[in-house]
């Protein structure tokens, strides 16, 4: 069966970005209006608002990054000017604004803003993922390249075996298969959007729950789709296309993505390891799923960002901050040893953001077992580069650049390592089974100011009525080096006039991270709505190191309740049905509890309670009875309630 990610050999690959198209484009816009194209017709600058897509598609050898948006009306392919930020995910709201050729929106200010968020890679990569696979095939196309037994065994066998071995014990798979459907579709087309909303029907036709599932992985036989393995960068539930080859190399690639992932890369310098004119391979990292390995590890790197190593009981990363002679485990091993080293870099000055090198022990065991017979990783230790900027600058560096192959990487034991511009030195002391004895030198780290890192919780208060305080706990990370020692971080909000803050002083290591409360009064009187507060941290012995965060006050003194009748008359052989609606400064409630008391001609009462669905409406429902309900005007009066607000709406009807 063919495989995702082929043998690779050293290649050099460049990307060149041109400033002066992207000038050009801008000054046609500010000066000549709308840009209008002989082929495609006007373009023409728009803002777009709608829910995010991104999406990996993957071949043999070759990737495309996709993003999308999608409106209520519509979807548009997005085309960024520069690299977008790597905390997008998939199932964000975002707005955007660029120029609008057919379904394609360019960006040339790349501006993206963010108005609600998805979880963090390292909040759901732990515990059980629940996976959805629904096998479909075309209506021109009908074969079934595997059974259902067959997918089973792949994804919640050798993949969630993969998972499990792979995060120490952490994650793993479970779930169930579906199929297979004959779908309404013809295998000459490629379109995923069809696929994965005729599948999910038909899984949902036949007892599905999709919103049990993290995942949903749609399989079926190959068909127009150029690529293999088609995933989601996040997205709840993630998703996931395979085309004909369902095996761990593809799908449990796919899952990576769905995870949050990027590529592991590798980097070729020519005669050194690393510095001067280098190309970079985008499945270059031979030695992991996310780069050309059909079932090895995730790198350090990686692991890291899915909260597996490093975190809490986690398997810990040993932070080389002194010069010294470091032991690193078996990296596969589920031992509480470290398993990985990672030195300092570099720093950005205007970020703050660190690179590290991560020094791993591969050896032949378990998913890694295709190692058996390398001597030359099996001899040494493997390096690479991960930046905390940039989730796809994470690369696999050539401790043999003398050599074409990828597959001797390893600082062999005696070799030694040194990037004379960081003042880091490596060197393998010794290698076995069970780990490795490295030495490195650190150069003494000099004091370079970053911008703190700033993360408030809640990023929207619960409803607050005027003259409530709420209390938002922010996180500072300090991005100071290592040089500099600790640091205290005044946090403090701005908020509109009338209203109060009380912040507070934090005192925070370099590289460390630390919490604080702020907290925020509302006027007395204002007026319901959404309020938008900018809550700062800056270093106090540094006024131009500082970093901010959005916060949102929502202000509610009373719910706004609406309630109508389906109709202005009924007859006592019909059921009178009221939707009520309620609404929190112009947003529907979910959740809310509505009491509906019905007022009978002859003043005679009946309660009912229910609750607001995800649409915000509650429904009450009457049958009348002939003998008891009299006819004349009813009266039907809807108390709402959530978290301390009220609020309440009435309507009338008459029954003959």
């Amino acid at each position: 069966m063919t495989q995702l990610h082929l043998p690779i050999q050293r290649t050099r690959v460049r990307l060149i970005l041109s400033s002066t198209a992207l000038l050009l484009v801008v000054l046609l816009i500010l000066f000549n209006g709308p840009i209008t194209s002989a082929r495609s017709g006007v373009r023409r600058i728009v803002r777009v608002e709608g829910e995010l897509e991104i999406a990996y598609e993957d071949s043999h050898g070759h990737s495309r990054l996709v993003y999308f948006v999608k409106t209520a009306t519509k979807k548009f392919e997005v085309k960024f000017s520069r690299t977008p930020a790597q905390t997008l995910r998939t199932g964000m709201h975002v707005t955007l604004t660029g120029v609008q050729n057919t379904a394609t929106l360019e960006l040339n200010s790349g501006e993206v803003v963010e108005t609600s968020g998805a979880p963090l890679v390292a909040a759901n990569a732990l515990g059980q993922h629940r996976v959805l696979v629904v096998m479909v095939n075309f209506q021109d196309k009908q074969t079934q390249p595997f059974t259902v037994a067959q997918a089973q065994s792949v994804m919640f066998g050798t993949t969630s075996d993969f998972y499990r071995e792979a995060s120490y014990g952490q994650t793993w798979l479970t779930g169930d298969v579906y199929g297979w459907y004959t779908i309404p579709v013809s295998s000459t087309t490629c379109d995923t959007t069809a696929i994965s909303n005729y599948a999910q029907q038909a899984a949902v036709a036949a007892g599905a729950n999709i919103a049990s599932y993290d995942h949903v992985v749609y399989a079926f036989p190959q068909n127009a789709c150029t690529w293999q393995g088609r995933g989601s960068v996040g997205g709840s539930p993630s998703q996931a296309w395979i085309n004909e080859w369902f095996e761990l190399g593809i799908v449990g690639h796919e899952l990576g993505h769905n995870l949050g992932l990027y590529h592991s890369r590798s980097m070729d310098c020519g005669a050194v390891s690393i510095g001067g004119t280098c190309s970079t391979d985008e499945y270059g990292d031979v030695f992991d799923l996310m780069g050309a390995a059909n079932s090895a590890h995730f790198n350090s790197y990686q692991k890291e960002r899915l909260g597996w190593m490093n975190a809490g009981s986690n398997p810990p990363i040993t932070t080389v901050t002194a010069s010294g002679t470091y032991w690193v485990d078996s990296f596969e091993s589920g031992t509480l040893i470290p398993k990985a080293l990672k030195i300092l870099k570099s720093i950005d000055p205007v970020s703050g953001s660190k690179t590290w090198y991560y020094v791993e022990r591969r050896t032949a065991s378990g998913f890694d077992n295709f190692l058996a017979g390398n001597t030359n990783v099996l001899s040494g230790v493997i390096v690479r580069t991960g930046s905390e900027s940039n989730a796809q600058d994470t690369y696999l560096l050539d401790m043999t650049p003398g050599t074409t192959s990828w597959y001797d990487p390893a600082l062999t034991v005696g070799q030694s390592f040194t990037d004379s511009v960081a003042g880091v030195s490596i060197t393998t002391v010794s290698a076995d089974a069970y780990g490795a004895f490295v030495d490195i030198t650190v150069a003494a780290q000099p004091c370079v100011r970053g911008n703190p890192t700033v993360s408030v919780t809640p990023s929207q208060t619960q409803w607050m009525r005027s003259g409530d305080t709420a209390t938002f706990n922010v996180s500072v990370r300090n991005n100071d080096s290592g040089g500099c020692g600790a640091s205290s971080f005044n946090a403090q909000a701005t908020v509109p006039a009338g209203w109060t803050s009380n912040g507070s002083v934090i005192s925070v290591g370099a590289g460390a991270t630390a919490s604080s409360t702020v907290q925020v009064t509302s006027a007395i009187g204002a007026p319901d709505g959404n309020y938008n507060l900018s809550i700062t941290s800056s270093n106090v012995g540094s006024s131009g190191s500082f970093g901010s965060a959005a916060a949102t006050y929502s202000l509610v003194s009373t719910l706004a309740v609406t309630s109508s009748a389906t109709q202005t008359t009924y007859t006592r052989n019909q059921t009178a049905t009221v939707n009520t609606t309620v609404k929190a400064a112009g947003t529907v409630v979910s959740g809310a509890t509505v009491t509906f008391t019905v007022t009978k001609s002859n003043g005679a009462t009946v309660t009912s309670t229910t609750t607001t669905g995800a649409n915000g409406v509650a429904v009450f429902k009457y049958s009348f009875n002939r003998k008891k309900d009299p006819t004349g005007t009813y009266q039907v009066r809807s108390q709402a309630s959530t978290n301390g607000v009220s609020g309440t709406g009435s309507v009338s009807f008459v029954v003959k």
